[in-house]
């Protein structure tokens, strides 16, 4: 969902800097459930819609943004992203430093932090959690891949150990995929650990009614003082867009996701407030390279020239989305726009199929949203594309949860999200998009050996300027054989009643409850 030289503090906030110095069916039982404290008064509460329930609080093998926006509510990590979107802030760790040859970096741990049930932080539990964070078979190991071991040094230092330089250390460090975990309760539940947290975040699990709604309760154990501001937090499950709008309309929640584009404008002139990230998230289709013609580059790019991404920013998004011009944000470093781009151009689309072994088209089917319209809606636009060079696409409409499920057991033909990179770097997206190894190359089985080695290679590469070269050359290899279509950067947008405060997603669309406040 992601190299390392001289000596570094945690005062180093570019990521540029860094890249030099260490250059996510419905089941209605209801789990795991961790009960909060009691409370004299009403508890402060806050509600949000949410488009999809999570499925896992392991952060380990979790793929889906609904639990990854969970999870950061109730792990911490060494080091989180700042407000600017320029690089990291101290988190779980007060200090770090990476050794001269780039093959160690050692981390001073916040001494008196406690887990939700009481029991102190160890730095065995750093070392535990970022072993499992690291290991190569895990869904999230190509994001670590330098990293060849976690090492207590003492009760407040641990170091990781690399078999080489790896630029982005700290940008991977600061993902979801990188939070710090009781390793005590971790083995206590073993296999069930994902649906029992255990962390020394503001927030700990206290009800989970699977497909239904979350609940979150103030960890009483935060190290933060004075924080978190709100009692509970609540997490509901409505699919449907304006389901979601008119919930948030009649003040039955505070907080929604996925705010249609059409339907900005008049939730502010009625008083709601609107946060918006631009520039980190895609719109795409993934394509699974196991169902044929779709293992054919020429197919895939075909369908992805008939796209006319421009209808969809301005008919689709009212102009609140902007033209994709490579499957990396806008916002990310490296990003390049010009690297042989895929554009709406149906004679080249009618080309590359006539080279194909279906010049006459064929029938497939895209799975979609049931509940988001302005994603059907963008499929239409693509299919009415699609049959003009004589590809019929089916909609499949499915709930955003069981869509995802879908997705990440494979069985699926092509698959419709949009991609948000947890960090500016852009690592963490082409070790995604371009890993065979690591699930499957975000599940479309795509497998180019020249990717995977320049993936390597900008890893390990610390000169931001060769680092660029690298990263446009995969750039212009998506573009060349097509493993997702991207459509156009999507802004992420949340909605709010007046009443909140202090709701403020970061740079990467991601949101945490520790300052927000409700009247």
């Amino acid at each position: 969902m992601s190299d390392r030289r001289p000596i570094i503090s945690a005062h180093f906030r570019t990521w540029r800097r860094l890249a030099v110095l260490g250059a996510l069916m419905l089941v209605t039982s209801l789990v795991a459930i961790e009960v909060g404290p009691s409370y004299a008064a009403d508890p402060v509460t806050i509600t949000m819609a949410r488009n999809a329930d999570m499925l896992t609080f392991d952060p380990a093998s979790t793929e889906d943004d609904p639990s990854i926006f969970v999870e950061l509510q109730i792990f911490d990590r060494l080091v989180k992203l700042n407000a600017a979107n320029n690089g990291v802030e101290p988190e779980l760790a007060t200090a770090w430093t990476v050794a001269p040859d780039g093959l160690s970096a050692t981390f001073t741990l916040r001494q008196g932090v406690k887990f939700s049930d009481g029991s102190s932080l160890t730095a065995e539990d750093a070392v535990f959690s970022l072993t499992r964070a690291i290991d190569p078979k895990g869904s999230w190991g190509f994001l670590f891949s330098p990293i060849k071991s976690v090492t207590k040094v003492d009760d407040k230092t641990i170091r990781l150990n690399m078999s080489e330089p790896f630029a982005p250390l700290m940008p991977a460090l600061s993902t979801f995929a990188g939070s710090i975990y009781s390793k005590a309760n971790f083995e206590k539940w073993g296999k069930d650990a994902g649906q029992h947290p255990l962390g020394t975040g503001a927030f700990m699990l206290e009800s989970w009614q699977k497909g239904a709604q979350l609940a979150l309760v103030k960890n009483p154990n935060y190290w933060q003082p004075g924080k978190p501001k709100v009692d509970r937090i609540v997490f509901r499950v409505v699919g449907d867009d304006n389901s979601r709008v008119l919930l948030l309309q009649s003040g039955q929640v505070d907080i929604i996701d996925f705010v249609p584009p059409n339907q900005v404008q008049s939730l502010m002139g009625a008083g709601q407030k609107i946060q918006k990230v631009e520039g980190t998230a895609i719109l795409r289709y993934t394509l699974n390279e196991t169902v044929k013609p779709l293992d054919e580059a020429n197919v895939r790019c075909a369908m992805a020239h008939t796209i006319d991404r421009a209808a969809v920013a301005k008919n689709i998004f009212f102009g609140q989305a902007v033209v994709a011009r490579s499957l990396l944000p806008s916002s990310t470093l490296y990003h390049d726009p010009n690297a042989d781009p895929i554009t709406f151009d149906l004679a080249k689309a009618k080309a590359l199929l006539a080279k194909s072994s279906v010049p006459n088209g064929f029938t497939v089917s895209a799975h979609i949203n049931a509940g988001n319209q302005g994603y059907q809606d963008v499929t239409q636009i693509w299919a009415a594309g699609l049959k003009q060079i004589g590809i019929t696409l089916k909609m499949e409409l499915l709930e955003q949860t069981t869509l995802i499920q879908l997705r990440n057991a494979e069985k699926y033909s092509i698959y419709q999200a949009a991609w948000t990179n947890d960090t500016p770097d852009p690592d963490e997206l082409l070790g995604v998009a371009l890993d065979f190894s690591s699930q499957h190359a975000a599940h479309t089985f795509y497998n180019n050996p020249k990717a995977k080695e320049l993936l390597l290679q900008q890893r390990r590469e610390l000169d931001p300027k060769k680092r660029q070269v690298i990263v446009t050359e995969l750039q212009r290899i998506v573009n060349q054989d097509c493993p997702q279509i991207y459509v156009v950067h999507v802004p992420r947008i949340y909605g709010t009643t007046a009443a909140i405060s202090g709701f403020a997603p970061n740079s990467q669309g991601k949101y945490s409850f520790e300052d927000v406040t409700k009247k």
